[in-house]
């Protein structure tokens, strides 16, 4: 089969409510027992699963169905960069588990995890292609990001891969990313928004308001001698961290969603003290010390300020708190609430 190049228009990769089916798929370990028959996959990471990687998911199951195959999702356990990158560099826009889980949620028949170990870094790229893709199987659509690589050193490309789909009677396409401002669409570039304070925009590029897993651990105690408690809040370590700065947030815990006010790092009035994410939740009366909680973050609202008095501080956390209070709460986040 002739490989095709397929380069998506805007309207393809458009920031639009991010939909999880009801349905999950089947969720395949990896094993030599495996057995795909005929299928078409999309193959890659896909960490946060972004609306370029709703496309090539969407368009590998589009293919399936139209040609009555299995639509199937090949992933790994954990991300390479764990592998080969320090850990200071290789953050998250979601842990290991939920990317699976939103995978397993995003349309397809199944997911393949493979796990990502020493074995499989040095595999070539044929031998990767051969041992890994077909083996198990006849795949009649590979679906890949423009910039996808595999095999060891990261040795393969998209010409490898439609040269041995030519010879494999596989069709082999390559979609270019691109969202409405026609920069790429990539987790890459989600990530740098999450750390630069631009939450609106990531969040427009996951087409869902990012967010992030902690755990409630024992704070400075400042909040509530302010009369402004909160809860102060660890961040998984695999974790992207967001910009400092205040936002208007969303707390789901116990089934409920409250809306928050969210404090990442040191006001200056306090500087000295390590940096923190703390949480003051609107309407809600419990004890959350010790909890797992999900915390997201739907928008910017100022960056961290000195003020010349703690009365100064008390009346900007007064108003951004009236802020949160106006603001609404995304409709789609249900979906994405222990998912």
């Amino acid at each position: 089969m002739s490989y095709k190049k397929h380069e998506s228009s805007d309207s393809d990769c458009d920031a639009k409510p991010a939909e999880t089916q009801t349905q999950r798929a089947e969720i395949i370990g990896y094993s030599d027992n495996v057995s795909l028959g005929e299928f078409v996959c999309a193959i890659g990471v896909f960490d946060g699963l972004h609306i370029g990687h709703r496309y090539i998911i969407g368009q590998a199951v589009k293919q399936a169905r139209s040609r009555a195959l299995r639509s199937i999702v090949l992933t790994f356990d954990h991300d390479p960069d764990e592998f080969f990158l320090d850990a200071s560099i290789r953050r998250k826009l979601v842990s290991n588990a939920d990317r699976i889980a939103f995978l397993a949620r995003s349309g397809v028949d199944a997911v393949l995890v493979l796990p990502f170990n020493a074995d499989l870094a040095l595999l070539s790229p044929d031998d990767f292609l051969d041992e890994v893709i077909a083996k198990h199987g006849a795949p009649r659509g590979i679906h890949v990001g423009a910039n996808f690589r595999f095999g060891a050193k990261a040795a393969g490309t998209v010409d490898h891969l439609r040269a041995w789909g030519e010879s494999h009677d596989c069709e082999v396409h390559a979609h270019i990313l691109r969202a409405s401002d026609k920069l790429p669409i990539s987790s890459t570039r989600i990530r740098d928004c999450v750390q630069s304070g631009n939450i609106e925009q990531a969040n427009r590029l996951l087409a869902r308001p990012h967010y992030a897993r902690a755990t409630v651990v024992a704070g400075r105690g400042v909040g509530h001698d302010l009369g402004v408690p909160t809860a102060n809040l660890e961040l998984d370590e695999m974790l992207v961290r967001p910009a400092d700065g205040v936002y208007f947030g969303v707390f789901a815990v116990d089934g409920g969603l409250y809306k928050a006010a969210i404090s990442v790092g040191v006001p200056s009035t306090f500087a000295g003290t390590s940096s923190t994410i703390e949480a003051h939740l609107l309407d809600f009366d419990g004890d959350l010390y010790g909890r797992r909680i999900q915390l997201f973050f739907c928008e910017f609202l100022r960056p961290m300020q000195t003020f010349e008095s703690v009365d100064e501080l008390v009346a900007a956390v007064d108003y951004n708190i009236e802020q949160v209070r106006g603001g609404k709460i995304p409709e789609n986040l249900s979906a994405f609430i222990e998912i």
